[in-house]
């Protein structure tokens, strides 16, 4: 897929396949990541669940280093994820995502 989606091109996807819900890791790690670079708002809270269910740092470093990367939206968005995720995750996943937003 082209990296950059319009929301009407990324809602029908996600229609189509329910990417926001599916349980495959490795699916919704790729969606996560189009669907994030696209600033799609219906993934945020994918993402949100997604990254407060799981913390497999093959996963994690690289979804919060996409939102560090999106400005305040992501930001903001990183850090309201990761104060709800951070106790969760094992220790070395906790200091490379501080590193990462320079906590």
């Amino acid at each position: 897929l082209p990296r950059q989606l319009s929301t009407e091109r990324l809602a029908a996807l996600d229609g189509r396949f329910h990417w926001n819900e599916t349980g495959n890791s490795e699916i919704r790690f790729a969606w996560l990541r189009l669907a994030l670079a696209n600033r799609y708002q219906p993934a945020e809270t994918s993402a949100e669940q997604f990254l407060t269910s799981q913390g497999r740092r093959k996963f994690v470093a690289p979804l919060f280093q996409q939102l560090q990367g999106q400005g305040e939206w992501g930001k903001a968005l990183a850090s309201r994820i990761y104060d709800k995720a951070r106790s969760g995750y094992h220790s070395v996943t906790q200091v490379t995502v501080d590193r990462l937003l320079g906590r």
